[in-house]
């Protein structure tokens, strides 16, 4: 009897414990103004996407995680990026949510591909083409390498590789993140034109593209 009482005196003070270092770590996560379990203060977008939170253009998962790592889609960063500069467009509560922004899109000639086709626009979106799409709302009009070059000449984006600035590094191929596309939309928001520009119908002259920066 006498172990026993031990034990579940043992037992209360471990859940006791729990409780209240649950409690703690709860409180702690709102003072830092993010409720996402798999968010920590040393992770590398934590600042954008609380930037990104406060903005009101993304929101967490129910089971608590803002889940970084998720790939996005076409109609999802066209949403977040028009979001970002016209609050006043937003989801369509009859038919496809994302018809609004697909008509914005078209009336900046941004180069998107689901403008009638809602089926696609839950495809994944790549590096390459939010290249693309930041590119034009800066009011031209490039792709593929091009739009590439013009993002990391003026600082809009960075490549995988600190040391080397260049196309390659830039992973264009690559899905696009969660956390990858609020650091486009935010990099845009921060040192770009502070808007969305019409994209012109003809290509602009990849002459004047400014050089690529050289690593310091």
């Amino acid at each position: 009897m006498k172990i026993k009482s031990v034990f579940q005196i043992g037992l209360t003070l471990c859940l006791v414990v729990s409780l209240f270092g649950t409690m703690f770590a709860t409180k702690a996560q709102a003072a830092d103004g993010l409720p996402f379990s798999d968010i920590s203060n040393n992770y590398w977008a934590k600042n954008t996407i609380q930037w990104g939170y406060e903005a009101g253009l993304v929101n967490g998962y129910k089971d608590g995680q803002f889940k970084p790592n998720k790939t996005v889609s076409e109609a999802e960063f066209l949403a977040m990026l028009i979001r970002t500069f016209e609050p006043e467009v937003t989801s369509s509560k009859t038919g496809n949510w994302a018809n609004p922004y697909y008509v914005r899109a078209k009336a900046l000639n941004y180069p998107v591909s689901s403008y009638t086709n809602a089926s696609t626009r839950n495809q994944i979106l790549t590096r390459t083409q939010v290249a693309e799409l930041i590119s034009s709302a800066e009011g031209v009009n490039y792709s593929g390498n091009n739009a590439i070059q013009y993002m990391l000449s003026l600082g809009l984006a960075n490549g995988s590789d600190a040391s080397q600035v260049s196309i390659a590094s830039f992973k264009g191929s690559k899905a696009l993140t969660r956390a990858e596309a609020l650091q486009f939309i935010k990099n845009f928001a921060d040192y770009g034109v502070g808007g969305l520009l019409d994209r012109p119908t003809e290509p602009s002259n990849p002459a004047d593209l400014p050089a690529l920066p050289t690593a310091n």
